[in-house]
């Protein structure tokens, strides 16, 4: 994706920063309280990272979104190109949404590779995507996250498909109730040792991409980073999501800066 910085200048109002932990956001999925109820004091995992990473062997506390998103309202664009596999809104010749993501991903990782690596602890050795869970249809040929990795030239070459959905109905119907399970993923082939960065397109609960996870770690992989495209947040569940929602929405996005380098002081957490 060389042309990463032009394929995604266009869209830069589509995209929202995503802020560092800090007491009050969310250690590992980096989003404010997500309880319709009063959060009285600073925690460090929201309520969905603690169902998620409790319920697995081991999960990764290194969840790096690239943008925030939103179901409705003004976050709603990206959304609809992420989770509703929408081509982005342009003139004809146009990205498709496939070169969209790629880019995405290109110009971030671009970015912010050293952080990614600083999580990891040490360089990747593997590169691999969560496949889908619809096990009646081809996991390579429908889910389109493999192809998107395919199109990023510095990730490409360590890609691997190693995840394929698990066999366990039980396992799958958890994680269709968004309860994380690791039996809902089979690894094949060899990730003893591996340091993984793990691709997802959204991140809903965390139970697809913890469950993911606790299969690689299951199967011996050393380290897993998860990097997603879009963290899906809802501004209306609490005052101060929707008091953060509108921070983030006002400030211009800036590829440049990352939920695992910017100074958690910088976005949430000040008086509105």
């Amino acid at each position: 994706m060389g042309d990463a910085f032009a394929v995604t200048r266009p869209y830069l109002p589509l995209f929202r920063n995503v802020p560092a932990a800090r007491p009050g956001v969310c250690r590992v999925c980096h989003w404010g309280p997500n309880e319709r109820r009063p959060v009285r004091e600073p925690y460090e995992m929201c309520a969905s990272c603690r169902r998620t990473t409790g319920g697995v062997f081991r999960h990764t506390p290194h969840v790096v979104p690239i943008s925030l998103c939103a179901r409705r309202g003004d976050g709603a664009q990206l959304y609809d190109i992420v989770a509703r596999q929408r081509d982005p809104a342009s003139p004809p010749g146009g990205p498709d949404r496939s070169r969209f993501l790629a880019a995405t991903l290109a110009r971030f990782h671009r970015a912010h590779r050293a952080c990614l690596t600083r999580a990891a602890g040490g360089e990747f050795t593997l590169v691999t995507t969560v496949p889908g869970t619809r096990t009646e249809r081809p996991v390579e040929a429908f889910h389109p996250m493999p192809r998107v990795v395919g199109m990023v030239g510095d990730l490409t070459g360590l890609h691997r498909p190693v995840l394929l959905p698990g066999d366990s109905e039980s396992a799958l119907s958890r994680l269709a109730r968004r309860e994380s399970d690791e039996r809902a993923f089979h690894v094949i082939g060899g990730v003893r040792g591996a340091r993984v960065l793990l691709v997802d397109d959204l991140f809903v609960s965390g139970a697809r991409v913890q469950s993911a996870a606790a299969a690689l770690f299951r199967a011996g992989a050393t380290a897993v980073v998860a990097l997603v495209v879009a963290r899906l947040v809802d501004p209306a569940s609490t005052s101060a999501s929707a008091r953060n929602w509108a921070r983030a929405s006002a400030e211009l996005f800036d590829f440049e800066r990352c939920c695992l380098c910017t100074p958690a002081a910088g976005f949430l957490g000040r008086p509105a």
